[in-house]
């Protein structure tokens, strides 16, 4: 893949028309870091402005996840040489910007993976499933995109219409660059909503989660806060956190020491009075401000009604037992 800067106009981009990265070609092994060197310097909100067969998944993983910690945004585009698309392992990259903008004419297509030398079997092809599926949650983008892939053969290209890409929200024009809360469930059944905030500019990757504890003696339900650090120094001590709704500032009580993790801290934490109920009354596009001393997070409201309803919907009914 090749790097160049020119200046295009791109319809939601603010100035329409501002200097632009060019990325033309084959994603490759050495793409990630020729990418990570060519774009130092250029301001958050750049466009990379993507043309591409595809080439490695994992680089198109990285490639991605490097645009999204730089703060870009991402489309679709020719030049002299090159068609507007984004196909394979590009299709992945694309999904690393902010903003994401599919023009007319454009063409992004996906497909099943394989190995270099041979088909994935059953083992492999479930790990790269839950790797794909985990940066599509952190991106933004519906993990149903890999419903679409897998119905594709790796020797074919199934081209995503404009409707499906919007629905999918793999083009967000016009739509909250910041991800939807998702529900999980741990291997014991309990209920856990989640929601990962890109992570851009270099800011610590951080979750926001909300669960129910597990005291059948007195449920409630509680934040779950953890941020992906080796800083041990930096979680010796209990945080002060804040969660901003509409302008409005709301205390979160730190109920326990940090725990370790897996590559990182976990503390729970209680909301204030009505601070939930505010949150499910929130327009689906908005978004929620954690603060603390560590970093000032944004995170999307998209779907926490929902799943709000579902987790204090089995608080309740444990209750009426």
């Amino acid at each position: 893949m090749s790097f160049d800067k020119e200046e295009r106009c791109i319809d939601p981009a603010k100035p329409r028309c501002q200097m632009a990265i060019l990325a033309i070609g084959q994603i490759d092994q050495q793409t990630p870091e020729q990418f990570k060197a060519y774009a130092q310097g250029f301001p958050t909100g750049t466009w990379v402005v993507l043309s591409s067969p595809g080439g490695s998944l994992i680089s198109g993983l990285r490639f991605g996840q490097l645009i999204r910690e730089m703060g870009f945004n991402t489309t679709v585009g020719s030049t002299d040489y090159s068609p507007p698309n984004c196909y394979s392992s590009c299709a992945y990259a694309f999904a690393g910007g902010v903003s994401r903008h599919l023009a007319e004419g454009s063409r992004y297509g996906i497909h099943q993976f394989r190995g270099r030398d041979q088909v994935l079997n059953e083992d492999q092809s479930q790990k790269l499933t839950v790797t794909i599926s985990t940066y599509l949650d952190a991106m933004g983008v519906d993990r149903h995109l890999q419903d679409y892939a897998q119905m594709t053969t790796s020797d074919k290209v199934s081209v995503l219409t404009l409707a499906q890409a919007k629905l999918l929200r793999v083009d967000n024009t016009n739509q909250s660059p910041y991800p939807r809360w998702r529900l999980e469930a741990t291997n014991n059944g309990q209920l856990v909503a989640i929601n990962n905030p890109p992570r851009v500019a270099g800011k610590p990757l951080a979750t926001l989660a909300l669960v129910q504890t597990p005291n059948s003696a007195n449920k409630t339900i509680v934040f779950l806060i953890y941020y992906k650090s080796i800083d041990e120094n930096l979680f010796k001590e209990k945080i002060e956190h804040h969660l901003t709704i509409n302008q409005k500032s709301y205390p979160l009580k730190q109920l326990e020491n940090w725990i370790k993790k897996t590559d990182g801290y976990q503390a729970a934490f209680s909301p204030s009075d009505g601070v939930l109920d505010l949150l499910a009354q929130s327009p689906e596009d908005s978004t929620i401000n954690l603060s603390s001393a560590i970093e000032n997070i944004r995170f999307g409201v998209g779907g926490f009604k929902n799943i709000y309803q579902a987790i204090s919907g089995n608080q309740n009914k444990s209750a009426a037992k």
